[in-house]
Order: C-alpha cells, then sequence, then structure tokens
C-alpha cells in the first residue's frame, strides 16, 4: 500500500516539474541570463509572480493557444510529456486519473492566487472555473491521455 501511495505522490511531482520546466523555458521564454537577472536583482517575488502567472495561464488554456491566430503548441507539449512521464512513474491509469486531477487543481489554484490575489471568493472560483471549462478539459485530457498510455507500457499484473 506504502509504495502505491509512493508512486502516486512520486508521479504528482514528477508531472508538476516536468511541466513547469518545460513551460517556464518554452512558454515563459526562460534562458538562463534571465535566471541570471533574478538572482542579482532585488525583486524576486514580482517577477516570480510575473512568471508563474503567465506559465500557469497558458497551461490551463492549451487549447485557446493552440487555436489563437499564432497558435502556440507548447503546452501540449508540455503537458503531453508531463503525463506520460508520470504514467511511466505511476503504473496505474487508476492513479494517472488522481495524478492529473490534482495536477489540474494545483495549476488552477496557483493560476487563480498569482492572478487574482489572495482575496478569492467562491463565486470568482467558479466563474473563472466555468469561463475556461473547454480549455481546463483540454489540460485534463492531455495529462490523463498520455499518462494512461505510459502506464500500460510500465503496467505490472498482479
Amino acid at each position: 500500500m506504502a509504495l502505491k501511495m509512493f508512486r502516486t505522490i512520486t508521479a504528482l511531482l514528477v508531472a508538476l516539474l516536468v511541466a513547469v520546466l518545460i513551460g517556464a523555458f518554452q512558454i515563459v521564454g526562460l534562458g538562463i541570463a534571465d535566471l541570471e537577472a533574478l538572482l542579482t536583482s532585488g525583486d524576486f517575488v514580482t517577477q516570480l509572480q510575473a512568471w508563474g502567472t503567465a506559465l500557469f495561464q497558458v497551461l490551463l488554456r492549451p487549447y485557446t493557444a493552440a487555436t489563437a491566430s499564432t497558435p502556440a503548441y507548447a503546452p501540449i507539449v508540455a503537458l503531453g510529456v508531463a503525463g506520460f512521464i508520470s504514467g511511466l512513474i505511476s503504473k496505474s491509469g487508476v492513479r494517472m486519473l488522481f495524478v492529473s486531477i490534482i495536477a489540474l487543481a494545483i495549476f488552477f489554484v496557483g493560476y487563480v492566487v498569482l492572478s487574482l490575489g489572495l482575496a478569492l471568493e467562491l463565486a470568482v472560483l467558479q466563474a473563472e472555473a466555468i469561463a475556461i471549462a473547454i480549455d481546463l478539459g483540454a489540460s485534463f485530457g492531455l495529462l490523463f491521455i498520455p499518462g494512461v498510455i505510459g502506464a500500460s507500457l510500465t503496467a505490472e499484473e498482479y
């Protein structure tokens, strides 16, 4: 039982890490020079908040980003690769369901907190979720479907 929970938590952490790393360098367009400039400047929080808002906004809206006038496919790649690697680790489609739901919830909360601030109301959260419902479904699918494929490749027979 403990090994299964360990696999789920590890898969969740890997999904978050891979999606954020790919997103930081491809979606936000960060480079080594930007990170060095961040370390030498005294304004860490404001810059990280701006980068985090931009990152989570695009990770939550892959369908909108792909169908925009200048399409961006980086969120599709980031979420798909993160889901696939997490599936390889989790070895179970059911665990990937939970990993996908939790990761999507963390992305949503991160976006709302960074963009709207900490003074949140339930009505604001519901309105934001309804406004991007199709994109939330696409984000979930981009995490879950490659995750199930990865899990089926490494599934253990009992």
